[in-house]
């Protein structure tokens, strides 16, 4: 590999609990376990357009051109890690930290966005995702509420305070969630719809109240199935609720859990608190991924 300085978004992971497993059970019962972990994480890396720049035993520094794809993939690899079943008891975990900056890759990566990654990562909690001010800002719209400020915890690199933010965690335990959601605006409502299509969350709030699905670029969420109209359907917050409104020829089926389907033709309704929208075709059919599942978040 080339010695050549570059600028990108660095992910650090730390994966905790091997040695507790190797203690219990053995070291090659430990390392079955952490291979299961491992991959789970490289998939995370590969599926979001990443690539690993040093993969051992208990450590990964992968790189990524976006924040957004950084983001998501620190998102995904913990929601992977964390479904892993526990062996004889014990969990394995995970502790990230993204920044964007200077890459020097070689045999051992290294330059700022290494070393401050690292040191994040190192000062997070198991199940924590900690990213600097500066990675944050690079986040495009439909990813940044994802990202809280922690307003009570200072940090310091090399004499300067460094701004820091927490991945918000929808699914993960409690534990991890030492913040209380996406920061907001004083006096806005914090309910929240999150939307995910592809691996991507999208979220709708009363502060970003409008988001638009079809098969045009320039929605919000892009549907690519040709029985999806360029711009099929809306949701929009009103008055402390969420609705879809579908603008299609091929209706728009809304499918809560654990209840019948329905279809929108020119009509709108209010989502219940969790589902899923299939844009043209019904929510039962094999999708190719297209389907978008939703979820109402509360504080």
């Amino acid at each position: 590999m080339s010695n050549r300085t570059d600028f990108n978004c660095v992910l650090f992971a730390e994966i905790l609990g091997n040695q507790k497993l190797a203690d219990k059970l053995g070291q090659a019962e430990a390392q079955r376990a952490l291979d299961r972990g491992r991959n789970r994480i490289m998939r995370s890396v590969d599926a979001h357009h990443g690539k690993a720049l040093l993969d051992r035993a208990h450590r990964l520094i992968a790189v990524f051109k976006k924040a957004d794809d950084a983001v998501q993939a620190a998102a995904d690899m913990q929601e992977k890690v964390r479904r892993l079943p526990p062996v004889s008891g014990i969990n394995l975990g995970l502790k990230i930290g993204l920044h964007c900056g200077e890459l020097r890759a070689g045999d051992e990566p290294a330059g700022s966005a290494v070393e401050l990654a690292g040191r994040l990562a190192d000062a997070a909690q198991p199940g924590q995702v900690l990213l600097t001010g500066e990675l944050a800002l690079h986040l495009t719209e439909g990813v940044r509420p994802l990202a809280s400020a922690v307003l009570d915890r200072g940090f310091r690199h090399e004499g300067v305070e460094v701004p820091l933010f927490e991945l918000f965690m929808q699914d993960g335990p409690e534990s991890a969630m030492t913040a209380t959601g996406p920061h907001s605006e004083p006096g806005l409502s914090r309910t929240r719809l999150v939307l995910r299509h592809r691996g991507v969350a999208h979220i709708v709030t009363e502060a970003r109240p409008i988001l638009l699905m079809g098969r045009e670029e320039g929605n919000d969420i892009v549907v690519l199935d040709r029985r999806a109209s360029r711009h099929h359907a809306r949701i929009e917050w009103r008055n402390g609720r969420f609705f879809l409104i579908d603008q299609s020829s091929n209706g728009t089926f809304v499918a809560p859990d654990d209840e019948a389907e329905i279809m929108l033709k020119r009509e709108e309704c209010a989502l219940p608190a969790t589902g899923k929208v299939g844009c043209g075709f019904s929510c039962e059919e094999d999708s190719q991924g297209e389907l978008v599942a939703f979820e109402v978040r509360e504080g």
